[in-house]
């Protein structure tokens, strides 16, 4: 199973690239068209607006997965019959694998 998707590893890379070279683009477009028209200032560069995006994700999301987990654990602990069904199938999984 391994083998059978090595060959779109360069595909995956190659639409990452284009991905993050098309959303650069959008904010610098979207930037220029809004920003620069209410403060009247001057239009960004595309390489400023992938510094605009990699800032807003560095400020933005630099440590959901603690809080996320701090909060599943605090404010939303799981009901027994859920946890109950998780173990029921994290148990039959275990005994799939002992059987392969």
């Amino acid at each position: 199973m391994k083998g059978k998707y090595k060959k779109f590893i360069p595909l995956f890379i190659l639409l990452g690239i284009g991905v993050a070279f098309l959303v650069g683009w959008a904010v610098q477009l979207l930037w220029n068209s809004t920003i620069t028209v209410i403060f009247e200032s001057n239009p960004i560069s595309y390489w400023q607006g992938i510094m605009i995006l990699l800032l807003f994700k560095i400020l933005f999301s630099s440590h959901y997965n603690v809080h996320k987990e701090h909060h599943k654990k605090i404010h939303h602990p799981q009901p027994e019959f859920i946890r109950r069904h998780f173990k029921d199938e994290e148990e039959e999984e275990e005994d799939v694998s002992l059987v392969t």
